[in-house]
């Protein structure tokens, strides 16, 4: 069943707390002292109050914890708070699999520690959760940009849409090889035994989102996407997504990446003989490309060396050539890049680099 329901807005329910389900919110926390006091108010202030926020606090060496340990003792709503503390760094994505294996809550909900959320958020996003029985539950965001608070928009859905039924939700995203849902964990109200029973799990540190978004689409059964605005997603100096500003960039970085993409490529083959298995692994190829050409691009300003042997490694094809040539869609896309990813490591990275260039991603 596909249900396409014409709606830009949904006006909340307002139900009993008494009868309201546990909501989960994961906050990792690490080095975000201007941050995070926003980020808690966000939550604490929601309109939906039958909450547990899971702060991880991920060994930060500022006084980020110190502002959580303010706001649970000031706050009315502190108690809700519970601090989970790692015993050494290990990324935002280990601090978010640590919230999978705590939450309480029938639902879990992700936010990144320097951005904020909007007061009805989860209150919204329980009723459609409620009324679906989802597994999750997607809504839209806007980035902000830190100092100045000017609006720029991010990824909004259309229109609302309740996908329903097996593979309905994988065939929505894999019409083409675009993305049709935003490639991010945050604002996503998740069933937490969803989570749970499909064993899905964040990688340590780089490209954790893409490679959970790969694994968690093929599973979903139950969707609702929405175009309400919940989420701010903050843009500030030195945050994640703005690394590639600094002159120069740790190779681990980069090395970690390709980690994290090894892995998306070999859980290629837990979808072999699924209808849309041909453009799952078209997908694949096109993120491992792009992350060849973010690599060719910020080749000098690696902090060592990068062998080509590595970049070639990179490009490794999910798939046998068998099923390269019996795929239905992108047959032509897969036999380049299946025969590029099979030249000598020097050649593909020439090969690669012009190509890159053509288009414009170099």
């Amino acid at each position: 069943m596909f249900v396409r329901l014409q709606e830009s807005s949904y006006i909340c329910r307002k139900v009993c707390n008494m009868n309201n389900p546990l909501v989960s919110i994961g906050i990792p926390v690490y080095n975000v002292e201007p941050y995070i006091e926003k980020c808690l108010l966000s939550v604490l202030n929601q309109t939906y109050q039958n909450l547990e926020i899971l702060v991880v606090d991920d060994l930060g060496t500022d006084n980020s914890m110190a502002k959580v340990a303010d706001l649970q003792r000031a706050h009315s709503r502190g108690h809700q708070i519970r601090v989970i503390r790692h015993e050494q760094n290990k990324g935002l994505g280990e601090a978010r699999n640590t919230t999978i294996d705590a939450a309480s809550g029938k639902y879990l909900y992700f936010v990144d520690s320097d951005d904020y959320i909007e007061p009805n958020t989860i209150e919204l996003l329980v009723a459609e959760a409620e009324q679906y029985d989802t597994d999750v539950v997607m809504a839209s965001s806007r980035k902000v940009v830190y100092n100045t608070c000017e609006e720029r928009p991010t990824f909004v859905y259309k229109q609302k849409e309740v996908l329903i039924g097996q593979d309905v939700f994988a065939h929505y995203l894999c019409k083409d090889l675009r993305w049709h849902i935003g490639i991010n964990a945050w604002n996503n109200l998740f069933k937490t035994d969803f989570l749970r029973k499909h064993n899905l799990r964040f990688a340590a540190r780089k490209d954790e989102d893409a490679l959970f978004l790969s694994d968690f689409y093929s599973e979903v059964e139950r969707a609702v996407l929405l175009p309400d605005v919940t989420y701010n997603y903050v843009l500030r100096p030195g945050s994640i997504m703005g690394n590639q500003a600094r002159n120069q960039i740790p190779t681990a970085e980069i090395r970690e990446r390709f980690k994290t993409d090894a892995k998306m490529t070999e859980h290629c083959a837990r979808l072999r003989g699924r209808s849309f298995y041909d453009v799952h692994c078209a997908r694949v190829m096109k993120h491992k490309f792009r992350a060849v050409c973010v690599a060719l691009r910020h080749r000098k300003r690696f902090t060592e060396p990068l062998s080509n042997r590595e970049i070639c490694q990179e490009l490794k094809h999910p798939a046998s050539f068998y099923e390269v040539i019996h795929f239905r869609r992108y047959r032509q896309f897969h036999l380049l890049l299946y025969t590029v990813s099979k030249l000598p490591p020097s050649l593909l990275v020439c090969v690669s680099y012009i190509a890159g260039k053509l288009m414009r991603w170099i």
